[in-house]
Formats: structure tokens, C-alpha cells, sequence
């Protein structure tokens, strides 16, 4: 029997689940705006003001499309003892007198079917990193996005300008 006003049970399994399937959405939208999270809170803005640029840890941008994340063998060059007071400096040190890697992760994600060469854009097209990359050179603690949002309007834009190819066939595979 029901009473005036109560909400039959078959209504309540339907409710649960949709409040289940909205939480879950939620969730799955909260992992996606939450962006990249890096192991370390890298201070490009120090290095920079150190003498080193971009090309000096991303070294793989001559022979390779990929620029590549620093590996550990480059932090070792100056990190094997400490150099500051920092508290993420002492955790670089530990990762290089152990010999571990620095997990980065992966903040630019080029589509699957475009190729992009860092080699054709810095050594052959003499395109800045800040072009792309924007002033991360002065941030003190690592973007979890990227600081500018690449779009084919504005690689077009820039091939147009250098007079670069601009057919499909160029950067699209």
C-alpha cells in the first residue's frame, strides 16, 4: 500500500541512477578540467635566470621531431649536490644520487593525425619556443595547461606568414 504523496520504488531505482550517472559525469569532467599535475614543481623561471634556455634541457629538438622531456642525466649536471636551500632542489638531488627518473608528464598533446616536427620549427624555421610555448620560461611553478592553445587557424596563420607549406598533406597524416 502507498501513501499520499510517497514516491513508488521503481521511481527510486530510476532516481538512484540517474544521481549515479551524474556523479559519474561529474567525476570523469573534474579529471578532465584538472589538467596535468607534475611530480615536481619545476622552476623554469631560476634556470632561466641561471643562463640555461629551452634547447639546454629539451635537447632531442635538432635530431628529432619530439624536443623531449629532460632526463636525468641532464639534471645531474648541476644538481648532484645541492645548490640552494630549496626543498625541491634536495628532491632532484635524491632523484639523481638514486638514479630514478623524474616522472614528468606530458603537457602539449598534438591530435593523432597531425605531425608536428619541433626540428622543422626551431632549426629549420628558426621559430622561438615562447612562440608556441608562451612565457614559460618565467613561471615559477609548472602550468597545469598549456600556457597558449595551439589552433590550425594560427599554425596556418604562421605558415602563411614564413611562407611554409599550408597543403593538408604537410602536417596531417
Amino acid at each position: 500500500m502507498r501513501f499520499k504523496g510517497e514516491i513508488p520504488k521503481s521511481r527510486w531505482a530510476v532516481l538512484v541512477c540517474l544521481a549515479v550517472a551524474l556523479m559519474g559525469v561529474v567525476l570523469i569532467l573534474r579529471n578532465a578540467w584538472s589538467g596535468v599535475k607534475q611530480p615536481l614543481a619545476f622552476n623554469h623561471k631560476i634556470h632561466a635566470e641561471n643562463d640555461l634556455n629551452c634547447l639546454d634541457c629539451h635537447q632531442y629538438y635538432e635530431k628529432q621531431a619530439s624536443s623531449g622531456e629532460p632526463h636525468l642525466t641532464i639534471c645531474a649536471g648541476c644538481h648532484e649536490e645541492p645548490v640552494g636551500k630549496s626543498e625541491k632542489e634536495k628532491i632532484v638531488v635524491a632523484h639523481v644520487k638514486s638514479g630514478r627518473e623524474i616522472e614528468w608528464q606530458r603537457l602539449y598533446r598534438i591530435p593523432e593525425d597531425v605531425y608536428f616536427s619541433h626540428r622543422r620549427h626551431v632549426v629549420f624555421g628558426k621559430i622561438e619556443c615562447e612562440f608556441c610555448h608562451g612565457d614559460i620560461g618565467h613561471s615559477t611553478k609548472p602550468p597545469s595547461r598549456p600556457l597558449k592553445k595551439m589552433t590550425m587557424k594560427k599554425c596556418l596563420a604562421c605558415h602563411e606568414e614564413k611562407g611554409a607549406a599550408a597543403d593538408c598533406i604537410s602536417c596531417h597524416r
